[in-house]
């Protein structure tokens, strides 16, 4: 009876181990160190972490979230321990007494299926670039830490790169020291985290600095010999860091604020602390930039430093009180740059699609923690404006300055928001929390209710109202619209209800829309044309060399169509271009490829240039582009079949979801299943299953 009690008590213990909420009552993390060394040949990952925890009860073991390790040791205060391993956690088994403060450290090296992702350009085997995204992917994939974003603790960091390789981390940069033929980056935080916050880059970087109005140092990194892009791509960074420390009305909690752009991201941009991983398609020219304007990911990111990373969700059903808030606090910062309007606007925008959301029956409560992007980001931050107001600008203003100083380096849940927004206000916020946070329909008509405060949201819904009326009816509220003071928003509104109306009058209205010289009105007018005609061609002549790469390849298309000689136009046209991107580039070889004039000689090379932008050097996007375009060209290489194959094992998603749907159609095919059956032994076997499996060739 006693064994049988002894074992059960045991394996009571063990459980509690292995339940996180149950190991929060137990232990607290407080500290963390990972030495980490990264080898070019090689994905693995290798080093130690140490852990300083405090012991809140007795317990005999204590688990580390812990995936993909191949080797590890485990010791506490040096001598080695027991340990039990399933692949996920680590149970480290010991002796741990109530206060006292125990150190763990794990020798360990991993694999990392996903979290870390080391970026090969040119397929060489050997990376040129590795960057982890933590939240949803769990950085205990490749360094063993806690999942649970309720345990923060303080973080240390000592990564040991090749020495052509800047490093990255959380935290300030300590010291730099060489190592044989790598470089050691010790960086050194001050406040605590959640696990999933922890980030670390390493490639071919610059940076540069400046100073926030406040003292933080700010760090804008871009990649070597593209300085040229810092200034388009980083242009409002330091404005929107200003405005939002003195609208948010708390200082800035985090030792500096490093941006980063990193290939093939998982998304625009995250917020780990103090240091911004952001997509680098939007690192770009000027031209780029006016295409997708880094701006709202730049503020976005930012707003979460605060709301996310300061103050945290206990779990995902108050998951808005981060996506929300930097959601809003990120139309305020554009607010401040773009005007009042744009923000209505957005807001409007915002309101349009979770409308369309809530008819289509595919809503949910924002509680709800399987709600979706949409609801957590734009419904949460119309829950906010809303509440800004039923309480008032200032009354909101001081409950979050009051919400984040009593909840610093704390988690929350939505109630403890409410409660202080209801203490300041002295308000009850039932109906509230019934209306915007628990209802599972957004709540349209309320939402327009705020918005029609505003006259010129009135006006802009007025004229929104014409998209179903005639263009009789429309033209005296089009005349209005271009009077001055015109607001942008309105006449990109006009322009694109111009489109579907066949009235001639319509291209005197376009023209003096077009007159106003605004890249945004000018894109959306040649998107909007179908075909080229005696009133609008030359409209569409004047914006072939527009500061937007997306407007020339539009308008080269609308042009090309109509023109008599094809060649003539792509070669004065290409002639005009002193800057040029991938996209513009691949539509004007498409062109040419399709025009009469070019010799063979003349094609062949530009043929071999589009065979190019499969690999893994260009972004998913352009890489995607330029398989359709081969596909539809009849033009795929064996390399190209390779690429695509590459392309199918990719980390992205949405890269690798359409890419497996090119290879399986192309394998149907007698000459895509030759060159595929040709190039499948050039991939390791882990690859070579995985494709057989994507092929149907394995189950």
């Amino acid at each position: 009876m006693k064994w049988i009690t002894l074992i059960t008590l045991l394996f009571a213990t063990f459980s509690q181990a292995q339940n996180t909420s149950s190991q929060l009552d137990v232990v607290d993390f407080q500290k963390a160190k990972a030495q980490i060394q990264l080898d070019q040949y090689s994905n693995e990952v290798s080093g130690r972490v140490s852990f300083e925890l405090d012991v809140l009860k007795n317990t005999s073991s204590v688990f580390i979230d812990a995936k993909n390790l191949v080797n590890y040791k485990v010791t506490i205060e040096g001598e080695e321990v027991k340990t039990t391993y399933d692949g996920e956690k680590l149970v480290v088994e010991s002796r741990f007494r109530e206060s006292e403060t125990k150190k763990i450290e794990i020798l360990f090296t991993s694999f990392p299926s996903k979290a870390m992702y080391h970026i090969d350009e040119d397929n060489n085997r050997i990376w040129d670039q590795v960057w982890t995204q933590g939240q949803g992917k769990y950085t205990s994939n490749w360094l063993p830490s806690i999942d649970n974003m309720n345990d923060k603790m303080v973080w240390d960091f000592q990564i040991t790169a090749p020495v052509s390789k800047r490093v990255v981390a959380n935290g300030k940069l300590i010291e730099v020291q060489p190592a044989a033929d790598k470089m050691i980056w010790s960086y050194k935080m001050e406040q605590p985290m959640s696990s999933y916050l922890v980030a670390l880059v390493a490639g071919d970087y610059e940076v540069k600095r400046d100073t926030s109005a406040s003292g933080v140092p700010l760090e804008f990194y871009y990649y070597h010999k593209e300085e040229d892009k810092v200034a388009p791509t980083y242009q409002y960074s330091k404005e929107i860091f200003d405005f939002l420390e003195q609208e948010i009305g708390v200082p800035y909690p985090w030792q500096n604020y490093k941006q980063i752009p990193v290939k093939d991201f998982l998304y625009s941009g995250m917020e780990n602390t103090g240091t911004t991983i952001y997509n680098d398609q939007f690192f770009t020219d000027q031209l780029g930039a006016n295409d997708r304007s880094y701006v709202n990911v730049n503020a976005h990111e930012l707003a979460h430093q605060w709301f996310g990373n300061l103050v945290t969700e206990t779990d995902s059903k108050h998951h808005w009180l981060h996506e929300g808030f930097a959601s809003y606090y990120a139309l305020l910062a554009e607010r401040e740059i773009y005007g009042d309007f744009y923000f209505q606007k957005q807001l409007f925008d915002y309101a349009e699609a979770l409308h369309e959301q809530s008819a289509n029956g595919k809503s949910t409560a924002l509680l709800d923690p399987k709600a979706n992007s949409l609801t957590f980001y734009q419904h949460g931050a119309w829950a906010l404006h809303a509440l800004k107001d039923e309480v008032g600008a200032s009354i909101l203003r001081a409950s979050v300055v009051e919400y984040l100083e009593s909840n610093r380096f704390k988690n929350v849940t939505t109630e403890d928001f409410l409660d202080v927004v209801e203490r300041v206000a002295m308000v009850d916020l039932s109906n509230f929390k019934t209306f915007w946070l628990t209802s599972t329909t957004f709540p349209t008509a309320e939402a327009l209710r705020i918005l029609r405060k505003d006259p010129q949201m009135e006006k802009y819904l007025q004229l929104s109202a014409r998209r179903i009326s005639s263009f009789e009816e429309s033209y005296n509220s089009y005349k209005e619209t271009l009077q001055q003071p015109v607001e942008v928003e309105m006449v990109k509104e006009m322009v694109a209800q111009l489109s579907i109306h066949e009235d001639p009058r319509k291209y005197d209205l376009m023209k003096k829309a077009l007159a106003l010289n605004n890249v945004e009105i000018n894109q959306l007018f040649v998107l909007s044309t179908q075909e080229l005609n005696d009133q609008n061609r030359e409209l569409v002549a004047g914006l072939i060399n527009e500061p937007s790469y997306i407007t020339r390849e539009s308008a080269l298309f609308l042009l090309w169509n109509d023109a008599k000689d094809k060649r003539e136009l792509l070669d004065r046209t290409r002639a005009s271009w002193e800057k040029i991107n991938p996209s513009l580039d691949m539509s004007w070889i498409v062109l040419a490829l399709n025009s009469s004039g070019y010799s063979n000689e003349e094609l062949k090379p530009l043929l071999i240039r589009l065979q190019s932008y499969t690999n893994a050097s260009f972004s998913t996007e352009e890489r995607t582009a330029a398989f359709d375009y081969l596909i539809n060209l009849n033009a795929m290489s064996q390399q190209n079949y390779k690429d695509l194959m590459e392309a199918s094992l990719h980390h992205v998603w949405r890269f690798y979801e359409n890419a497996r749907d090119i290879l399986k159609a192309q394998y149907k095919k007698d000459n895509g299943k030759f060159f595929i059956d040709q190039s499948i032994d050039s991939f390791d076997r882990s690859s070579q299953e995985k494709l057989m499996k994507i092929l149907g060739l394995l189950e």
